[in-house]
Order: structure tokens, then C-alpha cells, then sequence
């Protein structure tokens, strides 16, 4: 069996398995966890669905979300909705939320972005270079991206963003 091949399995493996956490009711199927020691964010160089070329690095000032996703994902379009109302609860220019589509054709990725109604960028990682650089191996991945580009929080697996938890947690970072 090919790497594609076996990498698509395994991820498709480990989102059956969040779904059928997320779908039972036992728990939302993910965790956020504080990354120690605080470190530089892996670069991020990638194009929007526009066009445009994004740059975390351009991005220093502002705290930064980062999700890794897929369409094929259940647990990754669930978890877009409180991404969504996250944002809106917000509503600040020091905080930026970057949608990353893993290994997806632009057209698949444009037609679900517009299905869902994202009101945030979507950048596209046709060929994993990112994902890779992030170290992501399940599907949805979050990483949360303080001022100074580091590195505080990753979130493995859905999570519900617009939770009391999760907003106090992106707050906290901003202030930092």
C-alpha cells in the first residue's frame, strides 16, 4: 500500500473514531492542551482560496487560531459552526482564525467553505508541506498562536470554540 494511500486510512480511521465519540454524546471528541515550553510557531506560507499568498509571520501583533481540516472530515465540519460564532463573539482585529484544508482540490474545498458559510480565511496545503511543518496527525488540529508568534495552545480533535472554556482561553492568550 502506498503513503497516500495508508496516511488517507488512518486519517479517515482517526475521524470515524472522534465522530463516534462526538455522536454518542460521551464528550465533544477532542482536547485543548497548553504546549510547554512556549516556542516559535512553525512558518506558515500559504494561498488563500482568493489567491492570496498568507504569511503567519505577517500575522505578529495578532493572536492567531490555525485549524487543520478536511471536507471529508465529520468531526471538521462540525466543529466549523463554533468556529464561526467564535469569531463573531470576537469581532476584535488582534485575533485572526486560519481554516487549513489538507490535501484538497481548490474546487472541492471553495464548494464547502461556501456551503458552511465561513467568515474566515481558507487557506489550501495541496501537498501536506504545512501539516507536516505542524506536526498534524488527526483531523481537526487546532493551534492557538499568541502576539509574539508563539506557540501556547493545540487543540487535537473537535472542540467546541465558542465554549466558555475555549473563549476564556483565547482571551487569556491576547492579553499575553
Amino acid at each position: 500500500m502506498n503513503l497516500l494511500k495508508r496516511s488517507y486510512l488512518i486519517n479517515l480511521i482517526q475521524a470515524l473514531i472522534l465522530f463516534s465519540f462526538s455522536v454518542s454524546g460521551l464528550t465533544h471528541g477532542g482536547w485543548l492542551e497548553v504546549v510547554l515550553p512556549n516556542h516559535p510557531a512553525p512558518s506558515l506560507v500559504l494561498q488563500d482560496l482568493k489567491g492570496n499568498q498568507v504569511k503567519i509571520s505577517d500575522l505578529k501583533g495578532k493572536t492567531v487560531l490555525l485549524n487543520f481540516w478536511t471536507t471529508w472530515c465529520p468531526p471538521c465540519i462540525e466543529e466549523m459552526p463554533s468556529l464561526i460564532r467564535l469569531k463573531e463573539a470576537m469581532n476584535q482585529s488582534d485575533f485572526v482564525i486560519l481554516a487549513i484544508n489538507v490535501e484538497e482540490s481548490e474546487r472541492r474545498v471553495s464548494k464547502m467553505a461556501a456551503r458552511l458559510k465561513l467568515t474566515f480565511p481558507v487557506l489550501l496545503d495541496p501537498s501536506r508541506v504545512a501539516a507536516n511543518a505542524w506536526e498534524v496527525k488527526v483531523f481537526p488540529s487546532s493551534f492557538l498562536v499568541d502576539g509574539q508568534g508563539r506557540l501556547r495552545y493545540k487543540a487535537i480533535g473537535p472542540i467546541e470554540w465558542d465554549s466558555d472554556e475555549a473563549t476564556s482561553i483565547v482571551h487569556q492568550v491576547m492579553q499575553k
